[in-house]
Formats: structure tokens, C-alpha cells, sequence
């Protein structure tokens, strides 16, 4: 990845689960935002999408890694774990904000592109750093949840608003906040499913889905940006059918190259023939 990010998703193991330093939790607590990436359903889609995509053999060895729990589960796994007072820290992990017109500068503050770019990077180097098969797992359930997470557009919006939460919609097919609304809303509304993706992914040119599957997590979350002026074209935040229907296609597009690029991350990482 041709970017300076130079925090690490480091892991304290404690019994049988990961947490941060203390300081650091209570920092984290004081900044949390709301948000849930496309929810359940769009959350199991990108998963499934990614898994129709993988081979037999990395599919067994990442459902191996993953233990008893399905794809699904491990997509949903960061937002069912926020009732959860234990996993406070991760909160600021589902997201970045980022002033209109602004570049990106790391920090030292996680936010989704250093925690998902750090886990990745950590389970390219697992064999060197004799990794186990919880912290792999451990790894696998952020990259599982933030491919999604980050290709929500408004999981990278701006802080003024903190990513479209706090603009509240009117509509006669809809209701809630902005962010919401994209989270979940639209595509439960217009009934997307795996056969949706699916026929959106087939009739994709060969060349651009290639372009697709570079991992580049940095690119990733600008090209979700790159979709924020559609997100926030509304008039007196009203939102009609009109803008439903313009808007649909950048949702399953979103969802579509999650999956694919989650298929991209997993194969790379999982795949036996790429064995080195």
C-alpha cells in the first residue's frame, strides 16, 4: 500500500479475547460516534458476495480460522459486540471523518483505514511473527467488517455533521438520520439480495473488476468519498423517490466491490497456491 500510516492495531491478549491499554479505552470512549455500516443485511451481502468468489480451498481454510461461526455472523461480528461495554475501544474503528477538501494525514488515532490497513498488513506477516489462530481470527473479524464498513460513503464523511448522523431526514419511505438511511434503509427498501449483486457483478467488464481487486485501502475509502456530494443532495434534507432511485446504484456498486474486495484480501492472505 503506497501510504504512510503508521499505526499499528496492536493486541494485548488477556484470557480469550484482545483488548487495548486502559488510557486508551477511556481516550476512545469520549469520542464515539454511531454508525453501523449497511447493517445486518449489507454487511452478510459483502461477506457473501466475497465467499461466491473465493475456491473451495481458501474458503475451507478461512471457515477453519473463523471457528463456529458463519461468514454472516463474522461480517456482523464488531457491530453485535456494541452492546457489548467491553469493546468501547473499537468504536472509533468504523469510521473516519474527514473535512470537506481535506487529505488525509495518519495520526495517532485509530480510525477504520489504520485498523483495517494494520490488520491486513499483520496477517500477511503472521508466520514471522508466529501469530495465533485466535489473532488470526482476531484479524479476520475487523478485515471482515471493515471492507464493508469502508465502503459506505458516509463511514468517511465529515466530522461536522459526524457522518450524516446528525441531519435528520423527511420522507414519506424512509425515516432517521442520513447515515442510517444509507446504513440500512435504501437497500431493504428496494430489496437488495445476494441475486442482485451477483447479477451486478457478472456484467461487469473483466478489466475493471481487475482494477477492482488491488488492495489499497487508501484508495478505497477516497473512493467512497468520492460519492459524498450524491449522498448529501437533498433539499431541506427531503428525501423523495427521485433520489432513491439515483442513489440505489451507488449502494450496490458499494456493496458489490466490498464483496470483491474482500474476496481480493482473503484469497491473497488465504489462498494455498499463493503460499511462498
Amino acid at each position: 500500500m503506497d501510504i504512510n500510516i503508521v499505526v499499528s492495531c496492536k493486541f494485548i491478549r488477556m484470557k480469550k479475547t484482545f483488548i487495548l491499554p486502559v488510557l486508551t479505552i477511556l481516550f476512545f470512549v469520549g469520542s464515539i460516534q454511531k454508525s453501523m455500516a449497511w447493517g445486518k443485511t449489507g454487511h452478510s451481502l459483502v461477506a457473501e458476495v466475497a465467499f461466491k468468489l473465493l475456491d473451495d480451498s481458501t474458503q475451507k481454510i478461512v471457515k477453519q480460522y473463523l471457528g463456529n461461526l458463519t461468514i454472516e455472523e463474522a461480517a456482523n461480528w464488531m457491530d453485535n459486540e456494541r452492546s457489548n461495554s467491553y469493546y468501547n475501544f473499537m468504536r472509533p474503528w468504523h469510521y473516519i471523518n474527514i473535512d470537506k477538501g481535506a487529505k488525509y494525514t495518519p495520526g495517532p488515532e485509530k480510525n477504520i483505514l489504520s485498523v483495517l490497513h494494520s490488520a491486513i498488513v499483520e496477517l500477511r506477516n503472521r508466520k514471522a511473527t508466529d501469530m495465533s489462530k485466535k489473532e488470526i481470527k482476531n484479524r479476520l473479524l475487523l478485515i471482515f467488517h471493515l471492507v464493508g464498513d469502508i465502503h459506505q460513503p458516509l463511514h468517511n464523511g465529515y466530522s461536522i455533521d459526524k457522518g450524516g448522523n446528525t441531519i435528520e431526514i423527511t420522507s414519506p419511505y424512509v425515516s432517521g438520520n442520513l447515515h442510517s438511511i444509507w446504513d440500512t434503509q435504501i437497500l431493504e427498501y428496494k430489496r437488495i439480495d445476494l441475486d442482485t449483486c451477483m447479477n451486478y457483478y457478472k456484467n461487469m467488464p473483466d478489466d475493471e473488476i481487475a482494477e477492482i481487486r488491488k488492495v489499497n485501502e487508501l484508495k478505497w475509502m477516497y473512493e467512497s468519498r468520492s460519492y459524498l456530494d450524491r449522498v448529501y443532495s437533498l433539499e431541506n434534507n427531503y428525501m423523495d423517490l427521485k433520489y432513491i432511485d439515483n442513489n440505489i446504484s451507488v449502494i450496490k456498486r458499494q456493496l458489490v466491490i466490498g464483496g470483491i474486495r474482500l474476496a481480493s484480501v482473503l484469497n491473497e492472505l488465504f489462498n494455498p497456491a499463493n503460499k511462498g
